[in-house]
């Protein structure tokens, strides 16, 4: 039996008769026809259209999708046919067939339940008319209603698609309207049909629309039809309506169109009122007023109006003011019907969550409405006021929005004056009812009376209720003075201080006496009697007794009364003056009682009482004797607030005229500035009141700029100074006028760079309060400005500004300049002069140097003859770490860059040109080492080293004008000066000069006046060796150049450089003149003898130093500086002579051999020794290597052995230091690094051993060094180990302990947190990374024996997990997206990346690499106990993509070479074929004409996968035995230790071809077929007992059946298996 419910039947039932059997539908009309058809186009039940005359199948197939049930194939069949007619030509526009189906099916998709489907359907229509063109104007008539209803639908996305197809259609205005005017008949009759004839279930059927659907539905179908007609009444023309009144006049006057003015749905309703007031105002005489009267005020009145009210309290206006008989005559209502009884029941629902405008409306209705609706006839009821009930129940009502309170009680009152006009009212009743309740609890609310409450905001209407209470003289007068005696009463009953609810009490008081006097300054402003106003003063007189008798009594407790008393006194200001009684009662209580009461919870209102006075009386003696109490009294919160009403009124001003109250009241306030909280409020207060003495504020003022600067008060001062500068901006500017000190602004400033983003926000927003308040004044603001600079620029304390806001400070003045003279002002302001910049430097200046800046310098060795003066000023820094010197620096680069310098004057301009030099060099040396004090020590190295490369630009680009430019040739004069003597200015001056003279152009002839022939001839014989090497770098003339280099080595040549005073003075100016790169062109025609002479002396006095010092000796620097000038001057003199044969060659490299080799730890004054020593070597070699004498090669050659270990010795020694912040100490590790990685002879240390650690030292230069010696020495050591372990199987070959120990400690991300790639990698990653290349090296010509004890050697200490660890996460897991490999030749390694981090990753990809090819078990046993599932995917990822393929190409290319370099074994033939894009090896053993064949495969991720053997030819073998053969081979190739050259594969094979082999060897041939193997590719199994011979079993099978007998071939006897 079928489960399927009966309900379907039913609701068809129930449809079919809702559609054709209604009483008022068609039925009747059709004959009564069960099968007949409805006429409306808006019914769910009609006859489908007829597709079959539509040629485009596609379309029929649209049209009955869109008569399905589902909105989505509704949604999806308008879709389509949208696309349908876009598609179509102009030409050929839409077929008869698809607009005679259309026209049916469009005004049901109109009013679809979904949203989609109606806007989808409005769209489709206008596309269709104008697809249509004039063809479409026979359809109108049938689609004008459905279509125009579509503008007025509820939805606003439906509307828009409506309104947009029809004026796509209609572009202009006229057009529609003549739409209007055509088809207005079949308009109005589509909404009749739709209003009068349609119901919820003639539009829906209920089996498969919600009842709330269809309800919604139906109620949008009304609403549309009643908007139609309501648009045609308003907008169509007098005639074309005239046309069709009888149709309009049928519409308007059905009874069903008005009893929606009840419906349900908010909508309808309105639309029923928007018509109804259309009606009124153009077709009045359309409209049954009985009808009207009944549906829309008897009906309507009663019903919910919400979302409809103010358009229902608006018809009800329009609908009075037509015709007020709508409520009498018309109106048929009794008993609980009548108007009287629907409008009160209205009222009393208030706006019902309406807007304002609802009581507008009402108000204007109450106003029209007929007095006998208002009041009721006697017989009918005694409640004559009962509107007034109902309206405060409107009013007072929970939902009632509190905007909307105004306009009601609006309403309320002016319905009470209306009231008052009527006959037969009983006034005084109606006041006492409907007025006095209103005042009453306005001053006393109670919830009891909580209909009457009236909000503080709604005080604007007081007036108007007291003008209507006052109309009642005596009983108004009756009524305040009972309010003002319970006013009275309630103070007096007020709660003590000791009861809890005492502040809740006292607040009662101070509320009631707000809205009491507020209540008074109403009544005095409104016209009453004037018996009226007097009662008032009457009253407030005695509620002033009363509050200063309570106040005595209760010594100022009550503060309520206080406050009571200080409203009466203001209501009363006018009053006091002629009334002298008050006046001298309230005098005589501040100036007796109120002193003693400041201390008491009334203070704040007394003080206010007291400024109330102002100008009754003189309360300046009142002010100060008040203060003065309060002042004396212990510290409280009473005195705080007492304290802080005292300073918050103008009569603060007072106090001025006592200095000792004015000093007591400062320093009293002063804790409030020292972060105390509980006095901030009386701070704020004291600074924000104009009125306080400047005396008083400006000290405040001046202790919060000090606190700025103190940790702990910075937020409280910053707090003070905000409210200061928002509330008190006289102040600040007061501050500003009165003081040259600029601590306010840059103790701001330098608030802003502090590292709490509270404070630096706080401090930010303060300046830039403060700097607009003194922008008021440009001329004041700018002197201000340009005081902060030169207050903070020549100063380096750590609360001077720093540097970026002082800069932004700078551009700010900059920008205020509006012509040349005023920047020329600004250029000889701003620009530090002379002696700025000597204060600067003269602390620099008295630093010692470091002797290693030798190296770094023209001036060679001269820096270690700085006199250090020992200044007692130290360097001072900021809170950047910046000194006073390069604080100038870059501020005078800044202003430059700004294009100041060209407005200074020419002796401004020399002294910047000048001093920028001269702290350019001291920035040099700075960051070559921390030679000078110019910065700290982890200064922004970016900012830095930014403004010092700028600044030297900046100077290239003016020495390149030359002298001729004369501020260029006054500061290279002035430099010159500067140069005489030994200290630390001549030395930084002769540097900056030799800079400037290097860049300067050639030909320049003023360069002579610098330098003047009396300059050149005191050369020789000067001791101020920096003014001498000056005076060389200027000389242009390589003449006069090579005279005075004539006579510096005359004299040099003849003295004893140790004694000679002037020794080494001269050979470092000697060495200024061969550095001159013009002069090295100069040197070869120097008379050679002369030079060997030199060379020969220079020689000796080597040897003599060295054979004089020793190794126990202490080392001398002035012998060692010497020394090094020594072999500076013979590095470019001895090429000169490297055809000349002397001793002199043997004498030099013995000395660099002893510098080398010396055991005297290196410090910094050998640097600059080791340095030319290191030049002078590498001088030497490149002149062995030309063309040169017998006696230097033999003595290069000698010398090798020793030279050798004098350099290891130096990377020894040198390697203990790091070299990374140390430039000189870099420059010699480099230039000793490249001797070792250029040298064309081995450098053999004595032991490994002592190179291992140098592959631990922080520089990066000896590293590649000690590197590059150990990688050219491992591999050739790897045959010697091979040979030992082929002579002993005791023997284990063993990885240096050393190298291993540098492989214990992985870097990890973590530890690279705090390192930087961006000079060169870090030391200890490049330490650890050159220890695995160097294992890795163990494997290049070691034999496979070896390689496994190497290999067992990193399995037992775990080495190979951390560099796997450290790669993975550096090249993969620790990235949003791996390294791309590709980019890399991974099997190879060179250091040349250009980006120190590329780099890196290239050498770790490569010792990935190699790791996978020499450790492919220990990286699979790494990969496989891996536990992250996430980082096993990675890297296997990873390395199938960049590695593997490597891997695989180079294993398959071993295998390859592998198998040709065997030798041919006819017993052993292996045949083996390689296929590098399959990644498979075939290994084949022939077996007479048959072979044995098998293919190992590895995977994409080979090595970390493991490989796999598949057999392809089984031959003569079973298969339990081949089976075991492959699974043993495969055991081998995955689990063998060694890698590299195809080692597993090969190890594979082999084992392979050895099974094989073994299993054929002695295997004898079948005596029948003479083959080994047989057909059935088995070997020879069955064996004669007789003569012991083999047989195939299918041979003998064979010879059995064709001999006819069972006897052995061979022996003949009967066979028997044996």
């Amino acid at each position: 039996m079928s489960k399927k419910p009966f309900k379907s039947q039913a609701s068809s039932s129930r449809a079919i008769s809702g559609a054709f059997g209604a009483p008022d539908g068609p039925l009747g009309a059709l004959g009564g026809g069960f099968g007949a058809v409805p006429s409306s186009p808006l019914s769910y039940v009609y006859e489908p259209p007829d597709l079959s005359n539509i040629s485009e199948p596609n379309v029929v197939v649209a049209f009955k999708n869109l008569q399905k049930k589902d909105s989505t194939t509704k949604a999806k069949a308008l879709e389509d046919l949208q696309k349908y007619v876009s598609g179509l030509a102009p030409k050929d526009g839409v077929e008869d067939a698809v607009l005679e189906s259309w026209i049916k099916v469009y005004p049901r998709t109109s009013i679809d339940t979904a949203r989609r489907v109606r806007q989808l359907a409005h769209l489709l229509q206008g596309a269709i008319v104008r697809a249509s063109g004039k063809k479409f104007a026979r359809c109108m008539p049938d689609i004008a209603g459905p279509w125009l209803a579509g503008m007025f639908d509820g939805d606003k996305m439906v509307t828009n698609a409506a309104t947009e197809s029809v004026k796509q259609v209609f572009q202009t205005e006229e057009k529609l309207n003549n739409v209007w005017k055509l088809y207005l008949g079949s308009i109005l009759g589509y909404c009749s049909d739709a209003v009068f004839k349609e119901t919820t279930n003639t539009l829906s059927d209920e089996r498969i629309i919600s009842p709330d659907d269809a309800f919604a539905k139906h109620a949008r179908v009304i609403t549309s039809a009643v908007h139609i007609v309501r648009y045609a009444i308003e907008n169509t023309p007098e005639d074309t309506l005239e046309k069709h009144q009888g149709t309009l006049q049928y519409f308007l006057r059905q009874k069903k169109l008005w009893e929606f003015s009840s419906h349900s749905d908010s909508a309808v309703r309105r639309a029923v009122y928007r018509l109804l007031d259309s009606s009124l105002a153009q077709k009045p005489g359309m409209i049954d007023l009985e009808i009207i009267s009944s549906c829309v005020l008897l009906s309507s009145l009663t019903i919910s109006q919400a979302s409809s009210a103010v358009a229902y309290s608006r018809i009800l206006a329009h609908l009075t003011k037509y015709d007020p008989t709508v409520w009498t005559e018309h109106c048929k209502g009794t008993g609980k019907k009548t108007a009287h009884r629907r409008l009160i029941q209205f009222l009393a629902k208030g706006s019902q969550a309406a807007s304002s405008e609802y009581w507008e409306e009402i108000d204007t209705l109450l106003s029209i409405t007929p007095q006998t609706v208002l009041v009721p006839p006697a017989d009918v009821t005694d409640h004559s006021f009962d509107v007034f009930e109902a309206l405060r129940d409107g009013i007072s009502n929970r939902d009632e929005p509190r905007t909307n309170q105004a306009a009601a009680w609006n309403a309320y009152l002016n319905l009470v004056a209306r009231f008052q006009t009527f006959p037969n009212v009983d006034r005084e009743r109606l006041i006492d009812n409907s007025v006095m309740p209103i005042l009453v609890e306005y001053i006393t609310p109670s919830r009891k009376t909580s209909s009457w409450t009236m909000s503080t905001s709604q005080e604007s209407i007081l007036p108007v209720a007291i003008q209507l209470a006052s109309a009642s003289q005596e009983n108004f007068i009756k009524q305040w003075r009972d309010l003002s005696q319970a006013l009275i009463q309630d103070m007096q009953a007020s709660l003590p201080e000791q009861s809890k609810e005492y502040e809740r009490s006292q607040d009662a008081i101070v509320t009631k006496a707000r809205r009491w006097f507020v209540l008074q300054v109403a009544l005095m402003k409104v016209e009453v009697s004037q018996k009226i106003k007097t009662a008032v003063i009457d009253t407030t007189e005695l509620e002033i007794r009363s509050a200063i008798a309570l106040l005595k009594a209760r010594n100022g407790k009550p503060h309520g009364a206080a406050f009571h008393l200080g409203c009466a006194v203001r209501s009363m200001e006018d009053v006091l003056a002629n009334r002298e009684d008050v006046k001298t009662v309230v005098a005589d209580f501040v100036a007796t009682d109120v002193p003693d009461l400041l201390l008491s919870p009334s203070a704040p209102h007394l003080i206010w009482l007291l400024s109330l006075l102002n100008g009754v009386t003189d309360i300046g003696p009142l002010y100060r004797s008040s203060l003065r109490t309060v002042l004396r009294a212990p510290d409280s919160n009473a005195k705080k607030r007492a304290l802080q009403f005292l300073v918050l009124y103008p009569f603060v001003a007072h106090v001025s005229q006592d200095q000792e109250l004015l000093e007591n009241l400062a320093a009293t306030l002063q804790p409030a500035v020292e972060n105390d909280a509980a006095q901030d409020a009386i701070l704020k207060t004291a600074m924000a009141n104009p009125d306080a003495p400047s005396q008083l504020t400006q000290s405040l003022l001046g202790r919060m700029i000090e606190n700025l600067l103190i940790d702990g008060h910075q937020l409280a001062s910053l707090r003070d100074l905000e409210t200061v500068a928002k509330h008190g901006p006289e102040v600040i500017k007061e501050y500003d006028a009165s003081t040259e000190d600029s601590g306010l602004l840059t103790n701001l400033m330098l608030l802003t760079e502090s590292p709490e983003p509270a404070i630096y926000q706080r401090a930010w927003n303060v300046s830039q309060i403060i700097q607009t308040i003194s922008s008021a004044d440009p001329a004041q603001a700018y002197q201000k400005k340009v005081r902060i600079i030169r207050q903070n620029l020549n100063t380096s304390e750590e609360d001077a500004l720093p540097m970026i806001p002082l800069m932004e400070i700078m551009q700010q003045v900059m920008n205020q300049c509006e012509n040349e003279r005023e920047r020329a002002a600004l250029a000889n302001e701003l620009l530090p002069d002379e002696s700025q910049w000597n204060n600067a430097l003269r602390p620099l200046y008295a630093a010692k140097l470091n002797p290693s800046l030798a190296i770094m310098n023209a001036a060679g060795t001269a820096v270690s003859l700085v006199e250090a003066s020992g200044s007692s000023t130290p360097v001072t820094y900021d809170k950047d770490g910046l000194s006073a010197a390069f604080r100038m620096f870059w501020f005078t680069y800044s202003l430059i860059e700004l294009g100041i310098l060209e407005h200074a004057t020419d002796e401004r301009r020399s002294c910047v040109y000048r001093y920028l030099a001269v702290v350019s060099r001291l920035a040099g040396d700075r960051m070559s080492i921390e030679s000078s004090n110019l910065w700290k020590e982890h200064t922004a190295e970016h900012q830095v080293l930014f403004v010092t490369i700028g600044v030297q630009k900046l100077l290239q680009i003016w020495y390149k004008k030359g002298p001729s430019n004369a501020s260029v040739f006054n500061a290279l004069s002035k430099l010159l000066e500067d140069a005489r003597g030994m200290t630390g200015r001549a030395y930084y001056s002769s540097l900056a000069f030799n800079a400037m003279a290097e860049e300067v152009t050639e030909g320049h002839s003023k360069m002579d006046a610098i330098v003047g022939s009396d300059d050149l001839k005191s050369i020789k014989d000067s001791p101020d060796v920096f003014a001498g090497i000056a005076a060389i770098s200027a000389i242009q003339d390589l003449n006069v150049l090579t005279r005075v280099f004539n006579e510096l080595l005359s004299t040099l040549t003849g003295c004893d450089l140790r004694s000679h005073a002037n020794g080494l003075p001269t050979l470092i100016m000697l060495n200024t003149i061969l550095a001159n790169e013009h002069f090295a062109d100069v040197l070869s025609s120097i008379p050679k003898q002369r030079l060997v002479f030199f060379v020969q002396h220079a020689s000796s006095q080597l040897v003599t130093l060295h054979q004089s010092a020793g190794f126990d000796a202490p080392v001398v620097s002035t012998e060692l500086n010497i020394e090094a000038e020594i072999m500076r001057a013979l590095t470019p003199i001895l090429p000169v002579l490297k055809k000349t044969y002397g001793s002199f060659w043997n004498h030099v490299l013995e000395t660099i051999e002893e510098t080398w080799s010396t055991k005297v730890e290196l410090s910094d004054e050998a640097l600059p020794l080791v340095h030319a020593s290191l030049r002078l070597y590498s001088s030497l070699l490149r002149c062995a290597a030309g063309d040169s004498n017998d006696d230097l090669g033999d003595a290069i050659d000698s010398h090798q052995e020793s030279t050798s270990s004098g350099m290891i010795n130096l990377l020894n020694v040198l390697s203990r230091l790091p070299d990374r912040e140390h430039k000189p100490r870099m420059l010699v590790n480099e230039l000793l690094a490249r001797l070792i990685a250029r040298s064309e002879r081995p450098i053999n240390p004595e032991s490994p051993l002592e190179i291992f650690p140098i592959l631990a030292s922080e520089s990066i230069a000896l590293q590649g060094a000690a590197y590059e010696i150990l990688h050219l020495g491992i591999p050739k050591e790897q045959e010697n180990v091979s040979l030992e372990k082929a002579l002993s199987k005791d023997y284990v070959a063993k990885l240096p302990e050393e190298l291993l120990s540098l492989a214990l400690e992985a870097p990890t991300m973590e530890s690279l947190e705090d390192v930087s790639f961006k000079q060169s990698i870090p030391a200890s990653i490049r330490t650890y990374m050159l220890t695995w290349h160097l294992i890795f090296d163990h494997w290049t010509g070691a034999s496979d024996a070896v390689k496994n004890d190497y290999v067992n050697a990193i399995k037992e200490g775990s080495y190979i997990n951390g560099l796997l660890d450290f790669a993975s996460e550096f090249l993969i897991t620790s990235r949003p997206r791996p390294i791309d490999a590709a980019k890399f030749e991974l099997t190879t390694y060179r250091p040349d990346e250009e980006i120190p981090e590329k780099d890196a990753q290239w050498f770790l990809m490569h010792l990935y690499y190699l790791a996978l090819k020499y450790l492919p078990t220990l990286a699979k046993a790494w990969w496989r106990d891996n536990t992250s599932r996430q980082t096993q995917t990675s890297v296997e990822s990873w390395t199938e993509k960049y590695i593997s393929p490597h891997i695989i190409a180079s294993e398959l290319h071993a295998v390859s070479a592998w198998a040709a370099s065997r030798d041919p074994d006819p017993d052993q033939a292996l045949t083996i074929k390689t296929s590098t894009p399959a990644r498979e090896i075939t290994a084949s053993i022939p077996i007479d004409e048959q072979a044995m064949s098998i293919a190992i495969a590895l995977p994409p991720s080979y090595p970390l996968a493991r490989a796999t053997v598949a057999g392809l030819q089984r031959v003569g073998v079973p298969e339990q035995k081949w089976r075991g053969w492959l699974i043993a081979t495969q055991g081998v190739v995955n689990f063998c230790e060694l890698g590299g050259a195809g080692q597993a594969l090969v190890d594979g094979l082999a084992a392979w071809r050895r099974n094989v082999t073994a299993a054929l060897k002695g295997q004898s041939e079948c005596a029948i077929c003479y083959s080994v193997v047989g057909a059935d590719r088995q070997l020879p199994s069955k064996r004669c007992a007789t003569c012991k011979n083999l047989f195939h079993g299918g041979c003998l099978y064979k010879w059995f059946k064709s001999s006819n007998s069972s006897g052995c071939p061979l022996c003949r006897n009967q066979f028997s298996y044996a």
